[in-house]
């Protein structure tokens, strides 16, 4: 029986997320193999876990610019490898003992740092797994560098091209898109969403979504689009920020438009078929599904490094545009909904960067080299 094991770090977020989308395409495509999804950081760090997560929000939230100078700067990340390493090898035999009890034929990694004391322990063992790295994003960094990855998989040939400057053989490396489940693959017509959800086909559609935590000015951008002069319903997903869904619910009788707004929601992708434009943070995951839903994408308040090189190759293919200011979103969207063929090119640009079938890509290679 194939056996396969799957980390990623986080119980929610694009990481998870990814990691779910692939064992769903293994499953699909093979009933019989073994897997097991751990989240890398609490079963090897649980107190860690929520240390680092702590820091890593509040600079995200309150200090951005911190975040955008250390992001994948060479010298922090020489700076880091030794700790790096050394707190790798406090957990060697935990891993090791993992290994040994599941014995999988590949190792999956949808983050650098699992990804890393899986290569270390490999190496120092010398044990015989495949281990394949998952970029969720459209650029890598340095942490995902390790010489016993086996093959990585990336979103473009340009994060392609990335690594091979940084000395990974080309051979190593895969294009296979960024892993989005399998339900993005069907599709729903507007009549049948809108008689589930009290949609109204009538209207334009427009999708408001900050990743799982509800990140983002959501607020300030329902206030802006519900004064515009244009026709249209807002449909706004909260993730788990509670808070944010319980503000909507206290003010939902003081908008104009039609509003729907959702916590954490599973269908996602029925929403999307529904919406004519997103606006919504640029992280891989929903970029990537929204790509291929051919949505008329837009993002604002990129997060420094990862989600601003996403947004600076999305842009120049011409598949998303930038808001700089939530008083731009409104523009945008007037602009997009009163001129349909710039809509139109820019939903067709969006579909022909998008990779649909990428976990069943990605599910399959892994499975092939078992």
């Amino acid at each position: 029986m194939k056996r396969i094991l799957i980390f990623h770090i986080s119980d929610f977020g694009g990481h998870k997320q990814a990691s779910q989308n692939i064992e769903e395409a293994i499953r699909y495509l093979d009933k019989e193999v073994e897997v097991i999804n751990i989240n890398g950081m609490s079963y090897f760090y649980p107190l860690a876990e929520k240390v680092v997560g702590f820091i890593y929000n509040l600079i995200i939230k309150h200090f951005p610019y911190i975040w955008a100078e250390l992001y994948d700067r060479n010298s922090v990340i020489k700076l880091l490898t030794p700790l790096k390493n050394f707190v790798h090898r406090v957990k060697f035999r935990r891993i090791y003992q993992l290994i040994i009890n599941f014995k999988p034929h590949s190792i999956v990694a949808t983050q650098a740092f699992p990804c890393g004391l899986a290569g270390e322990v490999k190496s120092h063992y010398s044990l015989d797994f495949r281990l394949f790295a998952i970029l969720t994003d459209y650029y890598p960094h340095g942490f995902w560098l390790h010489p016993q990855i086996d093959t990585y998989i990336v979103a473009c040939k340009e994060a392609q091209t990335s690594l091979c400057l940084r000395g990974v053989n080309e051979n190593k490396v895969k294009i296979f898109g960024i892993p989005i489940s399998l339900k993005f693959l069907n599709s729903y017509s507007k009549k049948e969403i809108a008689e589930h959800f009290g949609f109204s086909v009538n209207l334009p559609a427009v999708l408001i979504m900050g990743g799982g935590f509800g990140l983002g000015p959501i607020r300030e951008i329902v206030w802006e689009l519900d004064r515009l002069d244009v026709p249209l319903q807002l449909i706004v997903v909260c993730g788990r920020n509670s808070s944010l869904f319980n503000w909507f619910k206290r003010r939902e009788k003081l908008f104009k438009v039609p509003l729907f707004y959702y916590g954490y929601v599973d269908f996602v992708n029925k929403l999307m078929d529904f919406a004519d434009i997103i606006i919504t943070k640029a992280g891989g995951i929903t970029i990537s599904e929204a790509l291929c839903k051919g949505l008329g994408i837009i993002v604002i308040n990129p997060l420094p490094g990862q989600e601003e090189r996403n947004v600076d190759y999305l842009q120049e293919k011409r598949a998303i545009i930038k808001a700089d200011t939530v008083e731009e979103v409104p523009f945008l969207v007037r602009g997009l909904l009163t001129h349909k063929n710039e809509l139109y090119s820019l939903r067709e640009r969006a579909k022909a960067v998008s990779i649909k079938d990428s976990s069943l890509r990605i599910a399959e290679y892994i499975l092939k080299k078992q």
